[in-house]
This record gives C-alpha cells, sequence and structure tokens, in this order.
C-alpha cells in the first residue's frame, strides 16, 4: 500500500491579486424543494447561494426579509463522500465489503468504519470505543492491530503519530489479512466527510449552524441547509421540504482569468474525482492567500480537460 501524493500544489505572490469579482445574492419568495430551488437558481442567476465567511452571511442577512422564517442555501450532506483517512483518498466506490443494508445513511452521524471480525464494514457513529488497526508503510509488519479502546478520530490521531495511518483496505486479499487479526469490530480508514460541499461543488469551509444542528436524529431522506432568515443561523432539514430560498449571482462585468496548468501525476486525471481534488486544493491555496469571492472551473478541448504533452524529439 504505496502512501502517494498525487499532486502538490503551490502559488505564490497572489496576495496582491484583485479579482473584482462581486458575488449578489437574492432572495426568492417561492417556497420549493432544495433541487427545485437549486434547478431555479442555475436559470435565472448562478447557483444556490454559497456562503465562505461571516461577511459572506452578513451580507446574505442584508437582502433577507423582516419576517423570520427558513430559506434554502446551497450546501447538502452528501452521503456519498467517504474517504480513506491514508492520503484523504476518495472512496470511489472501489472495492467494498460492507455489511448488509451499510452503509445506512438513515442514521446521520454514521460517519465512521468498523470492520467485524468476520471482515464486513459496518459504519457508526465515531464517538464509539474501538480497537484500531494502524497501517505502517516502512515496517516488515504493514498492518498493525492496537488493543487499546478508542473513538475513530483518537484513532486516527494514535496511528499517525506512531504509524502511518489509519488502514485502507484496496482488495478482498488485504480485508482477508486484516480481519484475520480481528477478535471484534475494529476501526479502519473509511469515514465520511458531512457537509463536504456546496451546490456550486466548491468545498465547505465555513459553517454557522443554530445551537443542536444539524441534527443528529434518524433520517428518511437527504438533508440540506437553510439560513434563519431573522437570526442568520443555519437549519438542516430535508431536502423534500419546500422552503424560500437564495440564490448567488456574478455580475456580467467581471473579470474571467485563465489558466494552463501543468501536472505530473500517476492518477488519472480526467477522473471527475480526481479533477474535484484538485479544485478543492487550489480553492483552499487562493483562499490562503486572501482570494475572495471566486469560481473555479474547468474548461474543455476535443471533449478532455487535460491532455498528455507530446515528447518532443531532440
Amino acid at each position: 500500500m504505496k502512501r502517494t501524493l498525487l499532486f502538490v500544489l503551490t502559488l505564490s505572490g497572489l496576495s496582491a491579486v484583485s479579482t473584482n469579482i462581486i458575488k449578489e445574492y437574492h432572495y426568492v419568495s417561492d417556497s420549493k424543494t432544495w433541487a427545485d430551488a437549486q434547478s431555479y437558481c442555475r436559470e435565472n442567476f448562478d447557483d444556490l447561494a454559497t456562503i465562505n465567511n461571516e461577511d459572506e452571511n452578513v451580507k446574505l442577512m442584508s437582502v433577507s426579509p423582516s419576517t423570520a422564517r427558513k430559506a434554502w442555501i446551497g450546501l447538502y450532506d452528501h452521503f456519498e463522500a467517504w474517504k480513506w483517512a491514508l492520503g484523504d483518498t476518495d472512496f470511489n466506490n472501489g472495492f467494498s465489503n460492507w455489511e448488509t443494508d451499510n452503509p445506512n445513511v438513515k442514521h446521520a452521524p454514521e460517519s465512521c468504519t468498523k470492520m467485524t471480525e468476520s471482515g464486513r464494514w459496518d459504519d457508526i457513529q465515531c464517538f464509539y470505543q474501538h480497537h484500531a488497526v494502524c497501517y505502517h508503510e516502512p515496517g516488515p509488519t504493514k498492518y498493525i492491530l492496537v488493543e487499546t479502546l478508542m473513538n475513530w478520530h483518537d484513532a486516527m490521531a494514535y496511528c499517525r503519530f506512531n504509524y502511518t495511518d489509519l488502514v485502507s483496505v484496496r482488495n478482498l486479499s488485504e480485508n482477508n489479512q486484516i480481519s484475520s487479526l480481528l477478535s471484534r469490530g475494529t476501526w479502519i480508514g473509511l469515514h465520511r466527510k458531512t457537509w463536504p460541499y456546496w451546490s456550486d461543488k466548491s468545498p465547505n469551509i465555513f459553517t454557522k449552524w443554530a445551537t443542536n444542528h444539524p441534527v443528529s436524529t434518524t433520517r428518511t431522506q437527504q438533508y440540506c441547509a437553510s439560513v434563519g432568515t431573522a437570526s442568520g443561523k443555519w437549519f438542516d432539514s430535508g431536502c423534500g421540504t419546500t422552503q424560500h430560498f437564495f440564490c448567488q449571482s456574478f455580475p456580467p462585468h467581471q473579470h474571467e482569468a485563465r489558466f494552463k496548468l501543468k501536472f505530473q501525476s500517476e492518477a488519472d486525471l480526467n477522473d471527475p474525482a480526481v479533477q474535484q481534488q484538485i479544485l478543492e486544493q487550489l480553492h483552499a491555496n487562493l483562499e490562503k492567500h486572501g482570494v475572495a469571492d471566486f469560481k473555479l472551473r474547468w474548461t474543455q478541448t476535443d471533449g478532455l480537460t487535460f491532455h498528455k504533452e507530446k515528447k518532443t524529439k531532440e
């Protein structure tokens, strides 16, 4: 199990960049489900509202009605956003060995994974206490069973401090090797990042949840975020309920800059999941350098975003 960093992107000298991009928010007093609100915003503006910081939350409130109610914003809890702790790599529906009816998305907090002694996977709440299997990259023994009871996050921290990380499982052979060590349910590195993205696909870097939200009760449908128009606090509700909503738009006079990126990577750079990971790194790096109110997207040539560079003959 080779620990590979797909790409490291370093941007410098961006602190003086002026984007001249002004995001505008629009309140729509028409009750729709979250999905219908998303379609409306994309047809009439740009998308459902994205809020990246407190200033934007205040700006959103400036166009809110005086009456107290809830209105959709673009944040949603993506039930398929499973990742391995090792390398923060996407699960991407690769090898899995879930118990029947798992992962069970009806239970919102069940965002961490234990392997049973039979080798099957069970998604459970992360605060439970279990043993853990660490991955030790340089050692002769790759899989280390830690028989100390810990919650999932403490187990990850322990493995990262003492070894490499919580174990990832790529195939049935590895699954069998790991399960042979177990006598009870044990943490592995698979976990789900809750509320990871906005409707416009940008990563979630800011929240303003109301007390006791997001809720941790049993769910029967996907949950999406709304904002209290009087308080500015955020609430989560079933996406199928109807509410007013906020859209966002970018004025047509804003500047658009295009960049050509060059990567050396073993990954398939035309894989949508890999491209999303690159966008997240770019977004975080630009935010770090003080760039605000921007939107990133890929452009394609001949149906592809990335093309292999042709070698020139010497």
